[in-house]
């Protein structure tokens, strides 16, 4: 089964569409946006790529490739350095399958795939991903991990784009940690932390 169809859509170009107007509802152009992977799929990627940066909503979208990347290398090697500059300060970084960064002091590690154990989770980082497609929660293994600071935001479980609120929201109910480090000597992020 297409997976448009698995996510209740009648074809590809309606899922496409769907996808796109659930983002721009939420999104403006001021907008700072992660995108975490698997964003076109199949054959003609580069245009769909470039076609799906020109139509959503942001200022700034720092995107994964994934692991179905369609176009992502094309697209990635014609722009200079990591930025592609679409014009109108609009702006997309490539930065490769993991990404730590901070939005309002809070620590986020943020991966195409899902990790047991992230850089600062003993101090509350939290850990954002997609790759699963919701299928891990209901495992024995997610039974366990989504215990922790830890969210899958693929299409399947998250249809719209989250907010800093809404992640701040959503972690904020008690999680354990299962990392080995010391909250009081484990500093997130320690070569990041003078440059935000």
């Amino acid at each position: 089964m297409p997976i448009w169809a698995t996510r209740g859509y009648a074809s590809s170009a309606e899922h496409d569409q769907g996808i796109v107007q659930r983002w721009n509802e939420k999104a403006t152009d001021r907008t700072v946006a992660f995108l975490l992977g698997d964003s076109v799929f199949g054959y003609g990627g580069e245009e769909k790529l470039r076609h799906l940066f020109a139509t959503l909503r942001f200022k700034t979208a720092y995107v994964l490739a994934g692991n179905h990347h369609a176009g992502w290398k094309q697209v990635f090697e014609s722009c200079e350095g990591n930025t592609l500059d679409l014009g109108d300060g609009k702006s997309v970084v490539f930065v490769p399958n993991y990404l730590e960064t901070y939005v309002n002091g809070q620590p986020i590690v943020l991966s195409h795939y899902p990790l047991a154990s992230w850089n600062g989770q003993g101090k509350g980082a939290w850990m954002v991903h997609s790759h699963c497609h919701g299928s891990l929660y209901n495992s024995d293994l997610g039974k366990l991990l989504y215990r922790a600071k830890i969210i899958d935001v693929g299409v399947e479980r998250c249809p719209a784009p989250l907010s800093f609120g809404e992640l701040r929201h959503f972690f904020s109910k008690e999680s354990v940690s299962f990392d080995h480090h010391n909250p009081t000597t484990q500093t997130p992020f320690r070569a990041l932390a003078g440059t935000h």
